[in-house]
């Protein structure tokens, strides 16, 4: 009678049982009832482990996310998503990637880049990533409907923040610009008039590698901002050694006007605040970063 309670079996029989019939009985219910509670224990085990799990990785990537500051949101980890979140690691550009598929975090996840689920367009979303300390945001979403909206609730949230958007054709191009998009990038055309130019200017083709930084060149153009107390600051080009000390050409300057001056003149003053565009390899320009950050 105990063993039928305990097991919430209930009372009476089909029919009388004899001692031997009773015995069959509670080893039944009994392993019956463990069975039961073993499985219903490694399921709720499984669940309330997977829930804790996922608690903790947001908790970590919520922690991960405060510590960001002048950063960028990518908006989609799609192939052009997957290319620029790699092109800003390989730089040491911190950033952060926002998908609305569970599937695609995992993704970022296993990249170890830091992601946010969400909806891009969401003014929550877009507040957890961080972007009223973020530098810049690229919409890259499939959808152009969706980067026109990322782009106006990116504006609305933070007007000076750098927008940089994915078009797929002139219309999208055009309501991206009329939503605030300082950047439009429609990859589409940039990939045919690459493949055209292969075969038309390829000379040009091999220099502009170069200028994107392609690894195995070892060669790449940077920019690098010139800050108060550098030993080139009130230098001419000539002056400053910059090709003999770091065999660096200069191709441009950006005055702090917002006048660009192209192969400008030796004699030319480098001022504080200047953005130096410089050609050379990756170690030397680095080492010219460093000399032009001192002050900083």
């Amino acid at each position: 009678m105990t063993i039928i309670t305990l097991t919430t079996t209930g009372y009476s029989e089909v029919h009388p049982l004899e001692t031997g019939g009773r015995v069959f009985t509670i080893l039944v219910l009994t392993s019956g009832f463990f069975a039961t509670v073993v499985a219903v224990g490694a399921l709720t085990n499984f669940f309330l482990q997977g829930q804790i799990l996922e608690l903790f990785g947001r908790r970590r990537m919520a922690k991960e996310i405060e510590k960001l500051k002048d950063h960028y949101i990518v908006c989609g980890y799609g192939r052009i998503g997957k290319v620029i979140s790699n092109e800003l690691l390989l730089n040491n550009i911190p950033f952060l990637v926002i998908d609305s598929s569970y599937e695609k975090i995992e993704m970022i996840a296993r990249d170890d880049y830091i992601a946010l689920h969400g909806n891009s367009a969401e003014e929550s979303v877009l507040l957890s990533a961080g972007i009223m300390r973020a530098k810049g945001l690229i919409a890259c979403v499939s959808t152009p409907a969706d980067n026109v909206y990322i782009t106006l609730t990116a504006r609305d949230l933070k007007p000076d923040i750098f927008v940089m958007g994915r078009a797929n054709d002139e219309t999208s191009e055009k309501r991206l610009i009329s939503a605030g998009a300082d950047k439009v990038v429609s990859p589409y055309s940039i990939g045919g008039r690459r493949m055209a130019n292969i075969i038309l200017k390829p000379a040009v083709v091999e220099f502009l590698d170069i200028a994107i930084g392609r690894r195995d060149l070892k060669l790449a153009v940077e920019e690098i901002e010139v800050c108060r107390g550098t030993t080139i600051e009130g230098k001419s080009i000539i002056e400053s050694e910059i090709k003999k000390r770091y065999g660096i050409i200069i191709v441009a300057i950006l005055k702090k006007d917002g006048k660009m001056l192209f192969n400008p003149d030796p004699t030319l003053l480098i001022e504080e605040k200047d953005v130096l565009v410089a050609l050379g390899k990756y170690d030397d320009l680095k080492n010219l970063a460093q000399t032009c950050n001192v002050g900083k």
